[in-house]
């Protein structure tokens, strides 16, 4: 008898046992969507790519809007837009290749997610690294005299190290160190430029969030001792929506570079004078 009853208690404790595990178990696998898209305005976000899957991207930017009623506050005024696609190839590397009309940028890019933020808070933050390699294809008239040309002249690369967090189901950030170099540059501008980049999303329903974005450049010392140019800081704020398999983003942006390295290096509007324009991105995900 005592030995059918310990063997009952016994029972009766890994049953509870086995109940109580699931509730002391962290849920370490990755926070979900830790923001809507692979791309917040012209930011890469820390966002993985679905390993064997494809992201086809369009990007627009308008004309400035300060000329009013004119053309219609940039709509009708010359426009700049990229296409893209990106592949995951595993959950955490992905590759990509666009194209954009101004300059005739074609560009290939890379991502790896090195940590990812875990819903149990294990691991509170992703980090991302992500890279580019630009070519402009302009005729090569446009590299100086075509003595001196070579096909490096064309060349500028991008690297950035991505860091963010969801602090909530609704509210993620993150930010960005980068460094952006070109082989080429006209008189005046510095080869290597530096910024931190800043993003946000807030969603407000399930399918719509607001969206607000910063780049800062930073000075160092000048590798041009004749650098006499300095890029204007980027602003960007607006809407996203999206669906399962769609992402739209419409903000209004005092950048119309859509190329990391261009737009952080080269930006001219300046926030002060309300030099802003409409910008749209499109995420199509399958």
């Amino acid at each position: 008898m005592k030995s059918i009853l310990a063997i009952l208690l016994l029972f009766s404790a890994l049953r509870l046992s086995a109940q109580e595990e699931p509730a002391t178990e962290k849920d370490n696998r990755p926070v979900k969507d830790i923001f809507g898209s692979s791309q917040l305005f012209d930011q890469e976000t820390a966002k993985s790519i679905l390993p064997h899957s494809f992201e086809f991207q369009i990007q627009h930017r308008f004309g400035l809007m300060k000329n009013g009623i004119t053309d219609l506050w940039g709509i009708y005024s010359s426009s700049n837009i990229r296409l893209g696609i990106n592949y995951g190839i595993t959950d955490r590397f992905s590759v990509g290749f666009g194209t954009t009309r101004n300059y005739k940028l074609q560009d290939l890019s890379w991502k790896y997610a090195i940590i990812k933020q875990t819903r149990s808070g294990s691991i509170p933050l992703s980090i991302s690294y992500y890279g580019n390699v630009v070519i402009d294809a302009r005729d090569k008239t446009f590299f100086g005299a075509a003595a001196d040309y070579k096909f490096k002249h064309r060349l500028s690369v991008f690297h950035e190290i991505i860091i963010a967090r969801k602090f909530t189901d609704n509210f993620s950030f993150q930010m960005a160190p980068t460094v952006s170099y070109f082989n080429a540059v006209n008189a005046g501008y510095n080869n290597f430029n530096y910024n931190i980049t800043f993003g946000s999303r807030l969603k407000v329903t399930n399918k719509m969030g607001l969206i607000a974005g910063y780049a800062v450049p930073i000075q160092v010392a000048n590798d041009n001792k004749n650098a006499t140019f300095k890029p204007e800081s980027n602003l960007s704020f607006g809407v996203e929506m999206g669906t399962s398999t769609h992402v739209f983003q419409i903000f209004v942006t005092n950048s119309d570079y859509l190329i990391n390295q261009y737009s952080y290096s080269l930006n001219t509007n300046k926030i002060s004078n309300g030099d802003f324009l409409v910008g749209l991105n499109i995420t199509v995900k399958f």
